[in-house]
């Protein structure tokens, strides 16, 4: 394999792979404490909502009032509820975590990252001290000196939202539960009109129309209770004159209508990669979202089906990854859009430059034309 190829492409090459089976072996119980695994798989069989016992709504609202501050300051507010009131029993920092967590389905993973956002320190990447692409620390090395190395505080992390425990989250609430058998019966529908006519649907409607997705429902068995997802991953920027601040994917649930999965309350939160530098090995910062939804597939899901009243297992799919031209050219390794063939497989169009300039610009409109123009 090392023939003719230059020796940091080939490592490049042997670090892909490794990710790709790292992810095959991912196990669920590699990826949560004892207590949250037994959560995933004993979903409690009762609705999410609604929520009667006033102490748990007081609790779950100072909660969420004081994220971003410290468990002491949401203490000291108990205290002094207490003091005021004995018969305001708010719940522990460590209990009412735990009631968000299971109410909400958001659990957070954190992993040491680079200071310039060049990789996370996962995967084969997890046994490192110092970035592999720009050399710089993992860990703040005053902190590490103060202690004389006995303290290890990561310079950067970014954030995993596990995407099973948000999917057992929507089916324990009834009106979402039913909301979420959509795709079944959609699929159902537009086999059965394929089958009778042995064409195209005759109306586009939908993602789930498509032959890509008909197809694969043949090949592989998708069931009722299984979830069929779509990750999608852009740059976020939050000041006008900056560059990106951050990366954050997201996924979305193809088993809800299209009138209802692109809602705010719908999507589910997958990760988020602080800037202000563009993240340079994409795949170490997806790692852990893409370990969580292999082992599911493997493992299944345990749910419970709160409009049905019982339980099942729900299986993943991965149907699409979405991303504007910058950001699939950081996914799929492709030479993106300035590139001379920027759009690969998608069109057959060069791109055009300035003579003896690098810099192409791709699919413009003016690109083609002049393609047109010239008969290429």
């Amino acid at each position: 394999m090392d023939d003719g190829y230059p020796p940091a492409a080939v490592e490049k090459i042997r670090i892909v792979l490794e990710f790709i089976e790292l992810v095959k072996e991912a196990t669920l119980a590699s990826q949560f404490s004892p207590e949250e695994l037994d959560d995933l798989l004993n979903p409690l069989e009762h609705e999410s909502t609604p929520v009667d016992d006033p102490n748990l709504m007081l609790s779950l609202r100072a909660f969420i009032g004081f994220l971003g501050s410290t468990q002491g300051d949401y203490e000291r507010m108990r205290q002094y509820n207490r003091a005021r009131d004995p018969n305001i029993d708010m719940l522990s920092y460590y209990r009412v975590e735990r009631r968000a967590q299971q109410l909400s389905g958001i659990i957070t993973w954190d992993d040491d990252m680079c200071i310039d956002s060049c990789v996370g320190f996962t995967g084969p990447f997890a046994h490192l001290e110092h970035c592999p692409d720009c050399g710089k620390p993992r860990y703040n090395q005053d902190t590490q000196e103060e202690s004389t190395g006995n303290k290890n505080v990561p310079q950067k992390v970014f954030t995993t939202f596990p995407a099973g425990p948000q999917l057992q989250a929507r089916w324990k609430d009834p009106d979402m539960a039913q909301k979420m058998s959509y795709r079944w019966q959609k699929t159902q529908d537009l086999r059965q009109e394929r089958g009778e006519s042995a064409t195209a649907p005759d109306i586009y409607d939908d993602i789930l129309s498509g032959e890509a997705y008909l197809d694969a429902t043949e090949e592989f068995p998708i069931n009722e209770y299984d979830t069929v997802l779509m990750l999608s991953i852009d740059g976020a920027q939050f000041h006008r004159n900056k560059k990106s601040d951050c990366w954050i994917y997201i996924w979305i649930i193809l088993d809800l209508g299209p009138d209802e999965r692109y809602k705010i309350r719908n999507i589910l939160p997958g990760g988020i990669i602080p800037g202000p530098e563009r993240p340079k090995n994409i795949d170490s910062f997806l790692f852990p979202g893409l370990a969580h939804v292999s082992a599911l597939q493997k493992e299944g899901l345990p749910i419970w089906d709160a409009y049905r009243r019982r339980r099942a297992i729900c299986f993943l799919f991965l149907l699409l990854i979405l991303a504007d031209a910058v950001a699939m050219a950081e996914l799929s390794g492709s030479v993106g859009h300035h590139g001379r063939k920027g759009c690969r497989l998608l069109c057959g169009f060069a791109g055009r430059n300035k003579k003896q300039g690098s810099h192409y610009n791709s699919c413009s409109p003016k690109n083609i034309i002049f393609h047109a123009s010239n008969g290429t």
